[in-house]
């Protein structure tokens, strides 16, 4: 390849710590396979974000010199093996109210967060830091601090049955064995000269330690503005200390998409201050209020599985062939249909069974989403309540989806800002499900900027045209308005 000068220093660096600033669509993964051939004589481990990703890169990377993993993969062949008996994918609150044989939903909602959170973080012990509650008081009452101590008990009990090997009536997720990983203190000199470290903007804090205590080189590479996960405790590495000193170099050029799109990015981007400007090197993209009607396909970027739900719903009509990143059963879609059966009283036509076994009725599961505030229970909730005839609704939209791997028999990709992330289509429309304005002076700086980067990773998905909600329309106007008082009337 005929390399830019922004990735020839990049490619060639020897630098034992190396830092890469790279904006959507600049070729951060071309650089890094760059860099991989250009060093053949290190054993390098390319540490993905997830499986699809790692998948991609065994095709891209040198085989000869470079391992492709997650790091739930790596965690997986020294700890997932010896839990195979008693993994599963996510803990529920019933599991851990049937663990601690109570029906107090706070304490359990609180329990469960505070092992989420510590199995996230990098700290090798229980403490009151994880617990989310009372974060940030400086002062407890003697009752609220009676009950953080319970918590925090009852979380290490569940801690210690979950790492029993024997008590298989306590499962342990993905994350459990992770954390163990982690705990081990992992050193991968003996198998590594050299770690990449992809998504660094966006890394779990247990995954960013044991980069972290590794001796062998180490790089780390990401965007800033596409972090899209410090709501669930994510960090971002390429500020941490641990590469302070570091070799730093910047990939600002993309290719994917011209001057219009860079324009909106860097519109929104100077609202976070940045000062750096995307430059959209790629062929002429167009930025519209809408996208034109006769695309032979659209992809539609929603904020939530809500408003992916919402707009499937009102497209079905057009008789669309549905491709839905990540797979139609990632939306939760069979949930809430065993859940409105559940709700109707037809518990016969429930496939889930765990679903009868964990509540008494719907009236309950009402209960404990109320007081648990369960983002999730509470969503199914909501659309359960505004569809009345959601089975209906649900078959027609499974007969007019696609498989997983056929997005090109598709005419409507649907997905949400988060799934988006990586990924590129010629004709991009935004749902108008972006409902909180991050310029508001209402909303916290880490609010403000969260909702930014959605933004951001959404529009420098398009290549072709793209069209923008009214939310970016917004910031748009403002932008112009406050760099051109009267300018906006003016041309009114």
């Amino acid at each position: 390849m005929q390399w830019t000068p922004e990735q020839q220093p990049i490619i060639g660096s020897r630098a034992n710590k190396l830092r890469i600033l790279a904006f959507a669509g600049t070729g951060k993964t071309t650089t890094l396979v760059g860099y991989a051939q250009h060093h053949p004589e290190l054993r390098i481990l390319y540490l993905c974000y997830n499986s699809s990703v790692e998948l991609a890169a065994r095709s891209r990377f040198p085989r000869k010199n470079v391992v492709s993993k997650t790091a739930h993969g790596l965690a997986y062949a020294v700890y997932g093996t010896q839990y195979s008996h008693k993994q599963t994918k996510n803990l529920r609150l019933t599991d851990i109210a049937r663990a601690l044989n109570t029906q107090d939903w706070e304490l359990v909602r609180d329990v469960l967060s505070t092992l989420n959170n510590f199995m996230a973080s990098a700290d090798d012990e229980i403490d009151r830091g994880h617990f989310p509650r009372f974060k940030g008081r400086q002062m407890l009452t003697t009752a609220q601090e009676r009950y953080l101590v319970q918590a925090l008990g009852a979380t290490r009990s569940i801690w210690a049955r979950m790492k029993d090997l024997q008590d298989t009536s306590m499962l342990i997720p993905h994350d459990g064995y992770l954390k163990l990983y982690q705990l081990s203190k992992p050193d991968l000199s003996q198998r590594f000269d050299c770690i990449l470290l992809d998504e660094a903007q966006d890394v779990n804090p247990v995954i960013a330690d044991i980069v972290r205590i590794q001796k062998i080189r180490r790089v780390a590479v990401g965007d800033p503005h596409q972090q899209l996960y410090r709501f669930r405790g994510a960090e971002d590495a390429l500020d941490a200390p641990w590469m302070e000193g570091a070799e730093t170099h910047s990939l600002s050029q993309s290719f994917r998409f011209g001057p219009a799109v860079a324009h909106v990015a860097n519109v929104i981007l100077s609202y976070k201050g940045e000062t750096r400007k995307l430059q959209g090197l790629g062929a002429k993209t167009q930025v519209k209020k809408a996208l034109p009607p006769d695309l032979p396909h659209r992809a539609f970027i929603h904020r939530t599985v809500i408003g992916v739900i919402e707009n499937a719903l009102s497209l079905i009509r057009e008789k669309p062939r549905f491709y839905w990143v990540g797979g139609i059963d990632s939306y939760s879609l069979r949930d809430l249909e065993d859940l409105f059966h559940f709700s109707r009283g037809n518990r016969d036509q429930v496939q889930n069974k765990k679903l009868l076994r964990d509540y008494r009725d719907y009236g309950q599961y009402v209960e404990i989403a109320e007081v648990s505030q369960d983002s999730e229970m509470l969503r199914s909730i909501k659309i359960i309540s505004a569809y009345p005839d959601l089975p209906q609704r649900i078959l027609a939209l499974r007969s007019c989806s696609v498989d997983k791997n056929q997005e090109l028999d598709a005419t409507v990709t649907l997905t949400t800002a988060h799934k988006a992330k990586g990924l590129e289509w010629d004709f991009v429309s935004l749902y108008e499900d972006f409902t909180a304005d991050p310029l508001s002076p209402d909303l916290d700086p880490g609010r403000r900027d969260d909702e930014l980067n959605l933004l951001y990773v959404s529009v420098t998905r398009a290549m072709r045209i793209l069209a923008i909600n009214s939310l970016v329309l917004a910031i748009m106007e403002r932008f112009v308005e406050a760099r051109a008082p009267g300018a906006l009337r003016q041309r009114a």
